[in-house]
Order: structure tokens, then sequence, then C-alpha cells
């Protein structure tokens, strides 16, 4: 009961940011382990899987080839998993090309760190598509 009332919390608490905050910037779909969807709002960055929520900042974000539309960024951020109810710090560093006006394609690791019992250190590595409005 408890895991369900939390997820319904933080479902409906991300719903609600997502529909009453500025216009989003972008919208993404990660290919790694989880299903989930993301959601950027300026620096704001609001995401939700089958069992982790997590917000953070998009912190830099760099060109290394303007002819080719290649950047670097950094991201930073916090998650939680309710199924290990286990609470996360993260910073992604990746790789973003935009091959089309407003669509991306991001390749990035993530160092975490979780605590559950004790720290965890960890690294994910994602494949992203964000499409911005």
């Amino acid at each position: 009961m408890k895991n369900t009332l939390t997820k319904s919390l933080l479902l409906a608490a991300t719903g609600f940011i997502a529909m009453t905050a500025t216009t989003a910037h972008a919208f993404e779909l990660g290919a790694d382990s989880k299903r989930g969807v993301t959601f950027q709002f300026n620096t704001l960055i609001i995401g939700v899987k089958d069992n982790y929520v997590n917000g953070g900042m998009a912190l830099l974000q760099k060109p290394i080839s303007q002819e080719h539309n290649i950047s670097w960024f950094v991201e930073g951020g916090v998650g939680y998993n309710w199924h290990s109810e286990a609470i996360d710090i993260h910073a992604p560093v990746g790789l973003r090309w935009e091959p089309v006006k407003n669509l991306d394609v991001d390749l990035f690791a993530t160092p975490e760190v979780k605590f559950n019992n004790g720290a965890n250190l960890g690294v994910g590595v994602d494949l992203g598509v964000s499409w911005k409005f």
C-alpha cells in the first residue's frame, strides 16, 4: 500500500508540474532498461519511469561541432526508486546530436551514488531521443 500511494503521489506531482509549469522545452524517450518519459522546462528536468522518479537541472551544454550540430552536456539531479526505496544523486555527462531541427539524440553516461542501507556507486549508459517544442 505504501509503495502504491508513494508512486501515485509522485506521478500526480510530476503530471501537475508538467501541466502547470512554463511550456516544456523537450520530451524524451530513453532506450535504457527502464520505460519512461522525461520533460525539460528550460533547465529544470523531471522524469518518471516504471519504478523511478527523478528531478534535476541541465547545468552545461557546449558545442563540439557547429557544422554537424554536436555538443556535450552535463546535468545533475536526484532520484527515488519506490521498489527499493533508494535515493540517488546522479550527474549525466554526454554527447548530443541534432540531426534535424528540434530533434536530439543523446548518448550519455550517468555516474550515481545510491543511498539505501549505505552508499553504492554505479554508472549507467543511456541513449535518448528528444523532441523540442
